[in-house]
């Protein structure tokens, strides 16, 4: 009986090295394709801000232009925020996994795009936006750490968000970390459920920001990694002004 428990254990322990090794492995080789793919990230930095640019100089459609430049009709939005260097195209996919780790001209990236919840159309009641975050290099969404000092987000309020026909600004209302209670991700609400859950979100915000919501307000939910807490996503919620 002893020399069967020795065994199960000595199988044990190298099933958890394995997994543990198969764990550093893949840590290791992902950070060697993230370093591999930051400067193709940057130079679609460079892209985006070229096109926006141009795009208002000669009143053309920034988001056709978008897809001319990288041949990808999956974008249709841009998200800018006021007095920030953010300002990045929008694609939505056939599911949430394809933009985690594909460019927008949908080569293989660990540093993904910025891109719509594949459940929603852009005109939807509430939508959500999902963007990476890295502690030691560029991504977009990384910029929304800052909204956890109140001070930011008085002088960064205002989220634009334009579309081939349109130009929407929201305000944002809320401010928090998501750990267990994931109800940011919700997409279907009875009218009763919906005007609850904004009321959840502003309930949630880590400071007050003084912006009232009404139960027929359309919402904006960006979502990105936090790494201050395990397993845990900061979100930033504004609503349509």
């Amino acid at each position: 009986m002893k020399k069967k428990n020795i065994i199960k254990l000595l199988a044990i322990i190298l099933l958890v090295s394995g997994v543990v090794l198969l764990y550093q492995f893949q840590n290791i080789n992902l950070n060697k394709e993230t370093n591999q793919d930051e400067s193709a990230r940057q130079e679609e930095k460079e892209i985006y801000q070229e096109i926006s640019t141009l795009s208002v100089e000669n009143n053309q459609n920034v988001i056709k232009n978008y897809q001319d430049k990288f041949n990808n009709t999956d974008i249709i939005a841009e998200l800018s925020i006021e007095h920030t260097d953010l300002l990045t195209p929008v694609a939505k996919g056939n599911d949430n996994e394809f933009y985690l780790h594909h460019l927008l001209d949908k080569s293989k990236n660990e540093l993904g795009s910025v891109f719509l919840d594949y459940r929603n159309n852009i005109n939807d009641r509430k939508i959500i936006i999902y963007g990476h975050n890295s502690e030691n290099i560029y991504t977009e969404f990384h910029l929304l750490e800052n909204y956890l000092d109140e001070s930011y987000y008085r002088e960064h309020s205002n989220i634009y968000l334009k579309t081939e026909t349109d130009t929407y600004q929201y305000k944002i209302f809320s401010v928090y970390i998501a750990t267990t209670a994931l109800q940011h991700v919700n997409l279907n609400f009875s009218d009763e459920e919906y005007s609850n859950h904004l009321n959840w979100l502003k309930s949630n915000s880590i400071y007050d920001t003084g912006v009232s919501i009404a139960s027929n307000d359309d919402i904006l939910v960006l979502q990105t990694c936090y790494f201050g807490i395990d397993n845990s996503y900061l979100i930033v919620v504004a609503k349509k002004i």
